[in-house]
């Protein structure tokens, strides 16, 4: 048994090791950053003109002026890692992932409960 167990483990960590692509490093162009500094601003520009966005910052007691001065005394990095979050966030919020994932709990626990024989009865 215990030896069974033991070749599936290595059959199965040999296939995910061959599946795994090596990283490589290279060269990037200075056209590429320079292209990627406009981007990161435009980005951040579209970001600010938002509604939603720009009536919280009004919130804050931030002006446009404010806003903008602070942007530009931003190094490149802090600007470029600003602009990746800005991707990651989702301003009005992502309810039916959570719709999803609750239905999938549910039936996930129906499952396992007809598996094991029990039988749920609502009354």
């Amino acid at each position: 048994m215990f030896k069974k167990l033991l070749v599936g483990y290595l059959i199965i960590s040999i296939v995910v090791i061959g599946i795994v692509q090596s990283a490589g490093a290279a060269f990037i162009a200075s056209e590429v950053t320079l292209n990627t500094k406009t981007q990161d601003l435009e980005k951040l520009q579209k970001f600010l003109e938002m509604k939603i966005v720009s009536q919280r910052l009004k919130d804050f007691g931030y002006s446009e002026k404010e806003i903008m001065d602070r942007l530009s005394s931003l190094d490149e990095q802090s600007l470029h890692k600003l602009a990746l979050k800005i991707d990651e966030i989702k301003i009005a919020g992502d309810a039916g992932l959570a719709v999803i994932l609750s239905l999938l709990i549910i039936a996930l626990v129906i499952l396992i409960i007809n598996l094991t024989g029990h039988r749920v009865v609502v009354k």
